[in-house]
């Protein structure tokens, strides 16, 4: 019986060790990830390509994905799921017809040693930018190579799980501290979305 027992236990363990080593590639809690895509129009794929830093919940978002959709989990994935999850998300939205996305996971010890802000979205080149001490909501988009044309004057702030939207043409919002690891979203501007032609208080 004890035997019986014994060879029941090992077996429980032996599968488990097997499930937990299939996917050593897989991306950790708070990770980063690397995101190019191709076969879609150059300012498009520059607008999507770069690094995401994973929330607290394990997603990321994408830019240019419809609301409801531009949230994607991507923890304990491997980047070849990964690669498949983006490609199938945009094909949904019915963005592109055969984007190629190539996904690189990113050492979490890395990270954990490192102030960065991720700036992404709208931005000509989203990126973790390093944090220094004083930075303002104007200094971390102007480091990922400021808003876009396409994108919304309305920046999204995220920061411990909450998210509060600011107006980048407001000389007051401009110059709001951003912390550490702070996540900052420029979604794509509205169609009757307009931009002062001058900066507001």
């Amino acid at each position: 019986m004890k035997k019986y027992l014994y060879s029941i236990v090992c077996l429980i363990l032996a599968a488990g060790g097997l499930a937990f080593s299939q996917s050593p590639d897989a991306v950790p809690a708070h990770g980063t990830i690397e995101i190019q895509v191709r076969g879609i129009p150059a300012d498009d794929a520059a607008a999507i390509s770069g690094q995401y830093l994973l929330d607290g919940n394990g997603t990321i978002r994408m830019p240019q994905l419809p609301a409801g959709q531009d949230v994607l989990r991507v923890v304990g994935r491997t980047a070849r799921q990964i690669e498949d999850m983006l490609a199938a998300a945009y094909k949904k939205a019915e963005l592109y017809t055969s984007p190629t996305f190539l996904v690189k996971v990113q050492s979490s010890d890395v990270q954990l040693t490192q102030h960065i802000v991720l700036v992404s979205g709208n931005v000509a080149m989203k990126k973790n930018v390093p944090w220094r001490r004083g930075m303002t909501l104007l200094e971390a988009i102007v480091g990922a190579g400021d808003v876009t044309e396409w994108g919304s004057r309305y920046v999204q702030v995220t920061r411990g799980g909450k998210t509060v939207t600011y107006d980048y043409y407001s000389t007051r919002d401009r110059a709001i501290p951003i912390q550490p690891n702070d996540r900052v979203f420029v979604p794509q501007r509205g169609m009757f979305e307009t931009r002062p032609s001058k900066l507001l208080p």
